[in-house]
């Protein structure tokens, strides 16, 4: 906690710009990763686990946003987002952003996800805070000194979800990169109480207490036990809630989105946000520590006013430097009213058809001076073990993976039920559980904006 680089998190923002119109929501990454070490020591203890194990997730929980962005996932996005030269026209904005809407609105689908259980890769800040476990010397001496020689890379495993090499126990990493792990537990209280709202209210000692350890292909899972299944519920569908209500938010979707589009431009051009790969030396490089520092919400901030002040800011898009004003000045374009088509359903055809009655579909002529922002989040991960299969061999996934394999994934980063005989299986498979009937439910909203004519 000591060390300059957990200290960035003090200057990071948890919900970036959610304070806008959640005035509350002024908490940041440092006091999140305080929270979800607490959570996961106390997960630890109601697991019965041994004290070497209880120090590597207590720091694994401490470490394991420490590779955050600005903004915390508004400046992540576009680090994540394929790489593309070409520049956008200022004339074909609008047009090219109603197009995408429109094209994801086409292809809207509610997916089972297959292959679970993956690590974090590349510019994920999982991935980023591996690294710098792994890099930092100070924070590498401490770690092992407290846990031993390997313990660095089984901490950087821990944070990135990754469970592929034998030395790592896969119900440590669930602990901290699950379905049901200190992480979302931590975040969904938290922002709740910061934002004034009751979503994050559900069984918490309840449900850690019906936390046990099951086994399935001779691997530890983190399952409940029945007695659980209630407050398992409770906190998915007040998780889902959270995001339609709050992240969604009307006024915050637009303010990240045009964040989101600043970014992007930054870092494609070098523009004061470094690149990818920049970034990725920083961390790697002690000599970099001061650039890796800087890198906080402060530099997104004063990083817009050096866009717009800048001798060269004539070759800057004119959408950026609006969005640029309009951040600067917690300015938002204007609502286009009554264009929202809301929808709750576990029917993507349902969902595509109430999608489309948007004005982008229906009033054409106006693609041209209005954005378009689609939302959406599905109720959970989980798979109605049947259909699991069905689309593991409709699909042919992965051939190196047997049906088995795939199971273990969906057992490990789903909530597992592990019942009085020893048994195991996914929470949506259980009769007892809402889960059963809503684990496909999913929220989608699409929002029209007036592009700003001024700015």
């Amino acid at each position: 906690m000591e060390t300059l680089l957990f200290k960035r998190l003090q200057s990071i923002k948890q919900l970036s710009v959610v304070n806008w119109v959640f005035p509350g929501s002024e908490h940041t990454r440092f006091i999140h990763s305080l929270g979800v070490m607490h959570i996961a020591d106390k997960m630890a203890q109601s697991l019965g686990l041994k004290i070497s194990e209880r120090k590597m997730l207590r720091l694994a929980g401490l470490l394991h946003d420490i590779g955050h962005y600005p903004l915390s996932h508004v400046c992540e996005s576009p680090y994540r987002k394929p790489f593309a030269l070409q520049e956008v026209q200022d004339d074909q904005f609008c047009l090219n952003n109603i197009d995408e809407v429109k094209s994801k609105i086409e292809g809207f689908s509610i997916e089972p996800k297959i292959t679970l259980m993956s690590k974090s890769t590349g510019r994920h800040h999982e991935a980023i805070g591996s690294l710098i476990v792994q890099y930092n010397q100070k924070i590498r001496d401490i770690i092992v000194s407290e846990c031993g020689q390997g313990a660095p890379g089984i901490i950087a495993d821990i944070i990135t979800g990754n469970v592929e090499r034998a030395e790592i126990d896969p119900l440590l990493v669930q602990i901290l990169h699950s379905e049901l792990d200190a992480d979302g537990i931590d975040y969904l209280m938290r922002d709740a109480t910061f934002s004034g709202t009751s979503f994050g209210s559900f069984e918490i000692e309840q449900l850690i207490r019906c936390l046990t350890v099951g086994n399935y292909r001779g691997k530890r899972i983190l399952c409940v036990t029945p007695k659980g299944i209630a407050a398992a519920d409770q906190y998915l569908i007040n998780k889902f809630f959270s995001y339609s209500q709050v992240v969604f938010n009307k006024h915050i979707v637009v303010s990240e989105w045009m964040a989101e589009q600043v970014v992007n431009w930054m870092q494609k051009h070098h523009a004061i946000f470094p690149s990818g790969t920049t970034l990725e030396e920083w961390v790697k490089n002690p000599q970099d520590d001061k650039n890796y520092l800087n890198f906080t919400d402060n530099m997104f901030w004063s990083a817009l006013e050096k866009i717009l002040s800048d001798e060269l800011s004539d070759l800057v898009p004119h959408y950026i430097k609006v969005f640029c004003g309009h951040l600067l000045h917690h300015e938002e374009p204007a609502y286009v009213k009554g264009s929202e088509c809301r929808i709750v359903s576990d029917d993507p055809q349902k969902i595509r058809d109430c999608l489309k009655k948007s004005d982008i579909f229906e009033r054409p002529e106006f693609n041209n001076k209005q954005i378009a922002i689609l939302s959406s989040r599905c109720m959970s991960k989980q798979v109605p073990y049947e259909r699991f299969l069905n689309v593991i061999r409709e699909k042919n996934v992965d051939s190196e993976l047997t049906e088995s394999e795939l199971e273990l994934g969906r057992m490990m980063e789903c909530i597992s039920v592990k019942e009085n005989d020893g048994s195991t299986h996914v929470l949506c498979d259980d009769e007892r559980s809402l889960m059963q009937k809503v684990c496909d439910t999913t929220f989608a909203v699409v929002r029209l904006y007036e592009f700003p004519q001024n700015g």
